[in-house]
């Protein structure tokens, strides 16, 4: 069908296809006559639409068939949004607060090359696992460098590490995370870094 409406608009024929798979509810097929059929609207409604995309691309291969349920959901969710990415944006920010350290402005103009192969050949959830990667990464150096240590003095190499740290994160977040990569982008984006609402407020 793509082939033959390409070929009327007098376009050139695709070079690529790209199939995706199917998503099951609780391991089974969704269908009406089960009641398992999800609703996207309602759990964009109920949670937000980042962290609906995030479970989809994260969790459900882009090549392979994959599996929806709330409880998985939930789980990532509270792992890495709140727990791993939300923890470290709150918590180098408080301490930007408490120590004040001297910033300096810088712009990300580019994807991680990691993240760039991996949305090139469709495995977006590899690239979020890289990201991930990279987010863990950056909570064992803060907790190695002991950043909470109020009063303490601190080389600027460190919080230039992880400030540029956070802004690379949010810009390889963009394709996934849109609202969330730009919130945190302005929120990073100068001299003065302030603390701002939780991103993901744990699900109970």
């Amino acid at each position: 069908m793509w082939q033959a409406m390409l070929m009327s608009a007098g376009l050139p024929n695709s070079k690529q296809i790209y199939i995706e798979g199917f998503i099951t509810s609780q391991g089974q097929k969704m269908s009406k006559s089960l009641g398992n059929v999800i609703d996207p609207i309602k759990l964009v409604g109920k949670y937000g639409i980042d962290p609906i995309r995030y479970y989809l691309l994260r969790e459900i291969p882009s090549y392979d068939d994959g599996d929806y349920s709330e409880n998985r959901f939930k789980e990532l969710y509270n792992a890495d949004l709140a727990n791993n990415f939300g923890n470290l944006v709150s918590r180098i920010t408080k301490l930007i607060e408490l120590n004040n350290p001297r910033i300096e402005k810088s712009v990300i103009k580019d994807f991680s090359p990691d993240v760039t192969m991996h949305i090139e050949n469709y495995r977006f959830d590899k690239a979020l696992e890289y990201i991930w990667g990279h987010i863990k990464g950056l909570n064992a150096y803060i907790d190695r460098t002991k950043l909470w240590k109020k009063g303490e003095l601190h080389e600027v190499v460190i919080w230039s590490e992880i400030i540029d740290g956070i802004r690379q994160i949010a810009y390889d977040l963009q394709p996934f995370l849109p609202e969330t990569a730009e919130t945190v982008k302005k929120q990073f984006q100068g001299e003065i870094i302030k603390s701002q609402k939780p991103l993901f407020p744990r699900i109970k």
